[in-house]
């Protein structure tokens, strides 16, 4: 309802629309204004920005609309951080939001205040999710299955791309000898073509990492099971099915993955990013593969585990070296891979890994949306 209110008063001031006995509250007030302020820092007319988020149903359409887009999406994340700013007050427990007066007509007694956030947050987000669309290269909705169609092109199985993002399920390069050995034939080119979609799409940064792609750390741990590819078919069956603890560790970390997510929305630098990524992805590492270890089965051997272990480290970012230097010394002590367990001591193994392939960061509603 409160929405509805915003929107009839921004039509008032934009439309010269009466509407009778409407009264603005303080928290529609200040909302309005700071969104105006951003606008017109940014040199962009208000009325035509409202038709431009409202899909063409507010607000009024500029002169020459393929230049008023061209302007607002150029100006996107300058407005953006503009209203991220203004949002954080408005949020915050002494704001006029977190206890609105509802409006009154004359004569009636004053309801008891309400916590308006919420709606104020769904509004702000409703702007700029629609911006965000309009303005989005086409190839971000395209990309996902761009990459997905490297695997054709190599000759791979397509179903392997993003397999093991349902509850470490799957195999990342197959699950019978013939499949794994035509996978490690095959990967540098699919590398190649990969590394070539990413090249021609500029959304490409923000779709791998919505996905949790990292294409140079995917092609590393292939490399690390290809080399060891008896081990890695013996310790399949381990991961076929998740213990209850597998299952929670995997829920934690894609929580906090959408709270990061969120957190980056919001203007998070890429260097705090990378701190916080790396230890959720670390603290992951280390609660999965002490949940592994502990499932009864002839499969988990501490060569299984210790290939995962080795598995799970190169498939991280190299930004996390540096990021989380003490963690990954820790969580990835080359004594943890136990090599000296694996078939030929480092010639013809690979173990676990079924779980753990590119796109593991919980993130899988993204994931869907992207792949058609």
């Amino acid at each position: 309802m409160w929405m509805k209110i915003v929107w009839a008063a921004a039509l008032c001031c934009f439309m010269g629309v009466i509407i009778a006995q409407q009264q603005t509250s303080k928290c529609e007030q200040q909302f309005q204004s700071n969104l105006y302020t951003c606008l017109q820092n940014q040199s962009l007319d208000v009325k035509n920005f409202l038709w431009f988020v409202t899909n063409k149903t507010g607000g009024q359409a500029p002169a020459d609309q393929a230049s008023f887009k061209t302007q607002v999406c150029g100006k996107q994340r300058s407005v953006f951080q503009c209203g991220i700013g203004f949002m954080r007050a408005l949020m915050a427990p002494n704001s006029p939001c977190a206890k609105m007066t509802p409006p009154t007509q004359p004569g009636q007694a004053a309801p008891a205040p309400v916590d308006m956030r919420k709606a104020v947050e769904s509004q702000f987000w409703s702007f700029f999710g629609t911006l965000d669309s309009a303005c989005a290269h086409p190839c971000r909705r395209t990309l996902a299955n761009d990459l997905k169609g490297c695997y054709d092109a190599a000759g791979l199985d397509s179903a392997l791309f993003l397999s093991n993002t349902s509850m470490s399920r799957g195999a990342v390069i197959g699950t019978q000898p013939d499949q794994v050995k035509l996978f490690c034939e095959n990967n540098a080119k699919l590398v190649t073509c990969m590394k070539q979609k990413r090249s021609d799409c500029p959304e490409a940064p923000l779709v791998l990492r919505a996905i949790g792609l990292d294409i140079e750390s995917m092609d590393k741990g292939v490399k690390v099971l290809c080399k060891h590819q008896k081990d890695y078919l013996k310790g399949i069956p381990c991961f076929a099915e998740p213990t209850d603890k597998v299952v929670s560790c995997q829920e934690d970390q894609g929580k906090k993955m959408m709270q990061l997510m969120m957190a980056t929305q919001q203007g998070l630098n890429e260097s705090t990013y990378f701190v916080e990524f790396c230890r959720i992805r670390l603290d992951h590492v280390k609660c999965d593969l002490g949940a592994w270890a502990q499932k009864k089965h002839e499969a988990c051997n501490q060569g299984v585990i210790g290939l995962r272990t080795e598995l799970e480290c190169t498939l991280l970012p190299d930004q996390c070296s540096t990021a989380q230097k003490e963690k990954i010394a820790d969580v990835c002590h080359v004594d943890k891979f136990f090599k000296h367990l694996r078939a030929g001591a480092g010639g013809g193994g690979g173990a676990s890994a079924t779980s753990v392939t590119f796109a593991l960061f919980g993130v899988t509603i993204l994931a869907l949306t992207l792949i058609v």
